[in-house]
Parts: C-alpha cells; structure tokens; sequence
C-alpha cells in the first residue's frame, strides 16, 4: 500500500494519526505521513513518531517513504502520533521558495541558468552556468527577490501531462519520468517542475540574504539565506565590523583600509623576524661548529625551530650535524646534516636502521639533510649517533 502524501494535500499541518504499514531494516513505513523525504536539495523531517525522535525521512529506490527511527517502540498496525520539527520544515519551505524565485531571476534578467542547488539547515547555494557574477549583480538579484517578497506573490502548483508542462518553455527541462509533472509557481516570478515543499505567499520568506560565492567547477556558486537565519546572520557579521572598528579604532568606511594596513605590517614584521631568527640560529650553528673537531650534537633550544637550523645547516656545504628537539611529553623532532666530508663519515641511508630503530621515527630527505619526528628522550638520540658516527 503507498503511503498517502498528506503534506502535499497540507503543506501546513505540522500533527497527524497515522498507522504503522511495515517496519523495514532501513525505515518505518506508514499508510500516510505528513514528513516530507529528502530530495530536489531539500531535507526530509524530522520531528517525532509515536514519542520517538524522528531522525530523517528519505525515499526508497522503489519509491517508499521511510520514516528513519532508531528502535522504534511500536508495532505493524499500531496508530502513532507524527509530530513535525515544524520551525525546521518552515525554514525549507521559505529557503526552497526563496531559490525558485533567486533562481528564475537570474534566467529572466540576467540570463544566468541554474546548474544545481543545495538548501541546508540555514542557507543555500545556487551554482550558476557562468564562470563570473559581479557583486554588483548579485546585489541586484538580492534587491529583485527581496521586492518580490514584499509584493507577497501566492505560490501554487497544479499537475500538468509531460506535453503541457514542456509547452509552457520552463527555465528548466523536466528531470523526472512520466506523465505526472507536478509544477510550482510563484505567481508573476517563476514556474518549474519541482517536488519540493514552498511557503503559500513569498511575504513568509521575509527577506533574502546574499552571503556570498565561490568557484566550483568553473561556475560561480551563490550562497544565501533567509528569513530568522538572515537577521543573525547580518547581526553577527554586524557585532564582527563593530569589535574591529574597536580594535583597530577606525570607522567602518576607513575599515578595509586600515586593515590590510595593519596586515601588510605584521607580515612584513614577521619576516623580518624570520629573518633575525634565521641569522640566531646560523650563529648557534656556528659557534657549535667552533668548539667541535667532531660530529656536532645540538639539543636544539626552545628559541629555535628545527625549520630554522635547517635554513643554517643549507648554508654550510661541510658539515656532519645531529639536532634534535623537544616537542612536548616523549616527543621529539630530529635533523641530521652529512655534506662534504661528513658525508663520507655518515651515510644515512645506510645507517637509517641503527640510529632510528627503538625511536618510532618518521621521516626522510635528501642532499644530505634528514629530518622527522620520534618517540623518546632527545639525549638518547643524539648519544646513539655519537656511537654511530665513533
């Protein structure tokens, strides 16, 4: 028996008694529910059945509506209460109408086709047929819906035959099979074959929000929002310019500015810093070189960075070196340098198992420099390539 689609009929009705028809490994099947299942980028329900949490409803390969309950509490027959997540189903219904609306727009007065569209728990995205959408045009396209909206079109859909539907030259071709062409209108907006679930006046969606956009594939994805989630998300992008016109004591006009000052700044001061550190550690380097005739061994200090004696150690074209540093409780990271002659006086390659082994090391290289990370006491490394290297 299929399942009666209740929330086409009522798209608003958030309770209904329904009886329990088969329960499956991968579902609960009802004889009709008003949860609607995932598909056309819209989530399914969720909310609860028989006082058990409702954890998503999905269609089936055959078509069956399965209603997602972990160890469901009741039986084949018995009747159960479906109660919606409603304040989730409303936010798809405004969002799913709200990118009809974004997505007809973009065909009539920019000739931008949609490719596909993905509506989440608090936004959408719109990947559009082209590889650029200005700013400028997408404000303009949020400026469009949002009149739209306030002009509180009614949204409809009537059941049309494949020949009908086709003749009526949509934005869009037809996806699903048959005869059946289920058609959502906004009134004075948009038409299109969808199966989703939309609010009865785009007045309900309140506003739309452009977030932004990104490249994927060679198109341009749009993201937006709606309604309750776009007023957050304007307050906190709002409290976000308010904390930095703070930090930064400058006005929201000079904001940018400032900014990328600032970040110019510190990028050149860390460079600069980089550098000095750089210089700090080549010295370390060298006076280590001063007072050994031998390998050198060098438990690096807190001050340096191995990152850093590697820079030193690219200096030197002689040099046989073994550095190692802590990093944290019973780790350590580890360098080793064998150039000229002290390439002569330690192969890595062949020595890689005796001074690794007992260590859990990772690592590698080439040039005669090596370096990793291990398990251990960096004493007992350094002490192991000294009898390597005697």
């Amino acid at each position: 028996m299929e399942t009666r689609m209740v929330y086409y009929e009522e798209p608003y009705r958030r309770e209904l008694t329904a009886t329990v028809t088969e329960i499956r490994s991968d579902g609960v099947v009802l004889d009709q529910t008003i949860c609607y299942p995932e598909g056309g980028g819209q989530g399914g329900d969720r909310g609860t059945i028989g006082h058990a949490p409702l954890l998503d409803t999905t269609k089936a390969k055959d078509g069956t509506i399965l209603h997602h309950i972990e160890n469901a509490p009741f039986a084949v027959g018995d009747e159960v209460e479906i109660v919606l997540d409603w304040a989730r189903r409303h936010h798809f219904m405004r969002l799913h109408t709200a990118q009809h609306m974004t997505s007809g727009i973009l065909h009539q007065e920019f000739s931008i086709p949609t490719v596909s569209v993905h509506l989440g728990e608090r936004i959408m995205m719109i990947e559009c047929a082209t590889d650029e959408i200005t700013t400028d045009v997408a404000y303009r396209v949020e400026d469009l819906v949002n009149q739209r909206i306030l002009e509180d079109h009614p949204v409809h859909s009537e059941t049309h035959d494949r020949a009908s539907a086709e003749a009526l030259g949509l934005r869009r071709s037809i996806k699903v099979a048959g005869d059946n062409i289920r058609l959502v209108t906004v009134d004075g907006v948009d038409t299109i074959a969808c199966g989703g679930l939309h609010v009865a006046h785009t007045a309900e969606i309140a506003r739309l929000y452009y977030m932004g956009q990104e490249r994927i594939r060679g198109h341009v994805r749009l993201i937006f929002t709606v309604a309750d989630v776009a007023t957050e998300e304007i307050r906190k992008r709002s409290e976000a310019v308010e904390a930095l016109t703070a930090l930064f004591s400058a006005p929201v006009e000079e904001l940018v500015d400032v900014a990328t000052h600032a970040v110019a700044a510190a990028q050149a001061e860390r460079s600069e810093l980089g550098r000095i550190k750089d210089q700090w550690a080549a010295l370390r380097l060298e006076t280590l070189a001063g007072k050994s005739h031998d390998a050198i061994l060098w438990e690096v200090e807190e001050s340096i960075t191995l990152k850093e004696v590697s820079h030193a150690v690219s200096e030197r074209e002689d040099l046989l070196l073994c550095a190692a540093k802590g990093e944290g409780e019973n780790r350590f990271s580890w360098l080793i340098a064998a150039k000229g002659s002290g390439a002569e006086r330690f192969d890595f390659s062949l020595q890689r198992t005796a001074l690794l082994d007992g260590f859990a090391a990772k690592g590698g290289g080439r040039g005669g420099v090596y370096q990793g990370s291990a398990t251990g006491d960096c004493s007992s490394f350094l002490a192991r390539f000294r009898e390597l290297v005697n």
